[in-house]
């Protein structure tokens, strides 16, 4: 089974940057990437947002999403699309359990950013390195790299 690569992207505020820094790793790496694009949680019994059937995206989105697959065929990267709605970090957690073919997953952070929002964020992350045993990259928007798998991540009771 051929790996892969993951962004994901929490449309309410997307991080460029992440997708830009995922379509060059595919590229150079020659596999696959799924871009995981998720949108905000209507709550139980909510509405399901109209987004997520991709045909009533704003303007900003589309184009921005219209770019990235331009950017993914220039760049002879295979590009998947993924729509879910729910807690950023919740979804992640439920998709990246659901798949062994992944090898990289790539979230963009901001201050704050939805990637380490709920409860508590160290939680949301140790959560997500105990799952998904690939590498996990942290990218912000100056440009640096951050390896989950390097940070300290201090749980109840345990560090790892």
């Amino acid at each position: 089974m051929s790996k892969r690569v993951v962004v994901a992207v929490y449309l309410q505020e997307p991080t460029p940057w992440a997708v830009q820094y995922a379509l060059g790793l595919a590229g150079r790496l020659q596999i696959p990437l799924t871009l995981l694009a998720v949108a905000p949680d209507t709550g139980p019994g909510g509405p399901v947002p109209e987004n997520l059937a991709g045909g009533h995206l704003d303007a900003g989105q589309r184009q921005w999403l219209d770019q990235i697959m331009r950017q993914g065929r220039e760049a002879g990267v295979n590009l998947e699309l993924f729509w879910a709605a729910g807690p950023f970090p919740q979804v992640i957690l439920e998709f990246v359990g659901s798949r062994s073919d992944i090898q990289f997953l790539v979230i963009g952070v901001g201050d704050p950013s939805p990637a380490t929002a709920g409860d508590k964020p160290g939680l949301a992350l140790s959560r997500l390195h105990q799952v998904f045993t690939g590498e996990i990259l942290m990218v912000r928007e100056q440009g640096r790299i951050t390896n989950l798998s390097e940070m300290p991540i201090k749980t109840k009771g345990r560090e790892s």
